[in-house]
């Protein structure tokens, strides 16, 4: 068997987590994948992969074989991009971006540059956790810096800032803050992530950087929610400026501390080392013009 065809079925494996689900996805014989399977593992010497009583399970140079893998098809995929430059664009792209933003905003760009190449699919994962790019096979990701030190590469789209608001309703209540230490009398909402709520907000006051402990009677993992609770007048949310644009303009939210805000916090286009092909290069130059020109 080809090599190239053995790693597509080894990763179809990672991907289906059965034999006889590779087989169904690809028409063959259950047989054929064990066999792609088989013949990788006398190649690389070492067991790749074991069997359980509900699933299979790789081993450690399983995991790091399935890495290379997939970076091995990927700079295949993108040479033969490269060769037909002037063919339409086509094929998958898999997009990340938090929950609020995808909702509000990226939704419609990814629609439009979907109605200009027709023949491309997206799947977008909306979540306001961090994801392995290179683990959960994603071309593209959404993600406001500053960001870590990595191998993945980053292109700036939008400068953007993180703001402090509630609606009208809210601080005609409980009065604005003067201070970022005058947030502990007010009900903060909080955007719960898997083991660190974000309950420490970033301020600055001239060059120095601090953060304050916040508490509230509400916690999401979703910051559409957050947005929506405070629009209700629930309590005080801190947000990114572009996620809460039309709230602001429309006066159903407005911010406080603005002389404090800490940031940047620039919004920019993620993408896995190596090549890329030629269509996420297109939605990323598709991207950086229509977000830059309707955020800015």
């Amino acid at each position: 068997m080809d090599r190239l065809d053995a790693l597509r079925l080894y990763v179809d494996v990672a991907e289906e987590g059965t034999f006889s689900g590779v087989a169904r996805k690809r028409t063959i014989a259950t047989s054929t994948v064990a066999l792609a399977v088989t013949q990788l593992e006398r190649e690389f010497g070492a067991r790749l992969m074991r069997r359980t009583t509900r699933r299979l399970v790789f081993t450690h140079e399983g995991e790091r074989l399935l890495i290379d893998a997939r970076r091995i098809l990927a700079e295949w995929n993108a040479a033969l991009n490269g060769i037909a430059e002037s063919g339409p664009l086509s094929g998958p792209i898999k997009v990340t971006a938090t929950n609020d933003f995808g909702r509000s905003q990226l939704r419609a760009h990814l629609d439009a540059f979907q109605a200009l190449h027709p023949q491309i699919s997206i799947s977008l994962v909306l979540t306001d956790s961090t994801i392995d790019l290179i683990e959960d096979r994603v071309d593209l990701a959404l993600r406001y810096g500053p960001l870590a030190d990595s191998s993945l590469r980053a292109r700036l789209l939008v400068r953007g800032s993180r703001l402090v608001c509630a609606s009208p309703d809210y601080w005609r209540r409980a009065g604005k803050p003067h201070h970022p230490a005058d947030l502990s009398d007010h009900n903060c909402l909080i955007l719960s992530r898997p083991g660190s709520p974000l309950a420490a907000w970033p301020f600055r006051d001239g060059d120095r950087h601090f953060n304050v402990k916040v508490s509230g009677d509400r916690q999401a993992s979703d910051g559409a929610i957050l947005r929506e609770w405070g629009v209700e007048g629930v309590g005080v949310v801190l947000k990114n400026d572009w996620d809460i644009r039309t709230e602001l303009k429309t006066g159903k939210l407005e911010t406080a501390l603005d002389d404090y805000v800490a940031g940047p916090v620039d919004l920019y286009a993620v993408q896995p080392g190596g090549p890329t092909s030629r269509r996420t290069a297109a939605l990323v130059d598709h991207l950086s013009k229509e977000i830059g020109s309707s955020l800015t």
